[in-house]
């Protein structure tokens, strides 16, 4: 379950499914991804599909984790006795 989010935006998106910030084409796939990631009661629950590519981060995300949302975005945070905390959402370049 998500329990906080680093973006106070993207919970707002959350709860309404709408938010200036996320491309409109971005939308419904975000809303099914973050309904996923709400989800999940252990990280393995998020490694199928296979098109999230749930992988763990390093550096000064090292303790995160991240699932592909679509091209460069990614959902980012960090899952600790079956909750989510801090999620985000990143566009790698």
């Amino acid at each position: 379950m998500i329990k906080t989010f680093a973006q106070p935006w993207l919970e707002e998106f959350w709860h309404s499914g709408k938010y200036k910030r996320v491309p409109s084409e971005l939308e419904a796939r975000l809303l099914r991804k973050m309904d996923m990631v709400n989800r999940a009661v252990a990280r393995k629950d998020l490694q199928a599909p296979p098109s999230n590519r749930l992988h763990a981060l390093h550096g000064n995300r090292e303790g995160q984790w991240a699932i592909s949302v679509s091209g460069s975005w990614r959902l980012c945070f960090r899952f600790e006795e079956g909750n989510v905390y801090d999620l985000e959402l990143v566009q790698y370049h």
